[in-house]
């Protein structure tokens, strides 16, 4: 499979994931929702183990990014259920799916990549997209 093909089966299923979180977090808490949605993650680790992975050559830089990931996310997941549970997943889902605009500024500040006049033009239309999908 090529990298388009991985990004649109993710697009797919976060768009899944985001709404069975809605679905819970309507008659669940949302540490319930939490604990029951990382539980999912078991089936996935399972599998890594069962298949193995490979040759790795552990950085230590690349391994505390990797763990400040993980830790990033289980707060965000934690914030993002609890919005769910309190917002209209209408609203919800589309603010905090512009995630992608802190990474690509944060890739432009620390990572040193391009920023040009079309990345902006997009950051700028997925502002308009959320607050069009939010009124």
């Amino acid at each position: 499979m090529t990298w388009l093909e991985f990004s649109f089966l993710a697009l797919i299923l976060w768009g899944v994931w985001s709404f069975l979180g809605k679905v819970a977090a309507q008659s669940l808490p949302a540490s319930a929702v939490y604990l029951l949605t990382i539980s999912g993650h078991l089936v996935v680790v399972a599998f890594i183990l069962v298949e193995g992975l490979g040759p790795v050559a552990w950085q230590p830089w690349a391994v505390a990014a990797a763990l400040g990931s993980g830790v990033a996310m289980a707060v965000a997941l934690i914030f993002f259920l609890k919005a769910l549970a309190h917002g209209p997943a209408m609203v919800v889902v589309p603010l905090t799916a512009l995630y992608p605009a802190v990474t690509v500024i944060l890739a432009w500040l620390f990572l040193k990549e391009a920023l040009t006049l079309r990345h902006l033009a997009g950051l700028a239309l997925a502002l308009a997209a959320v607050w069009l999908l939010s009124k």
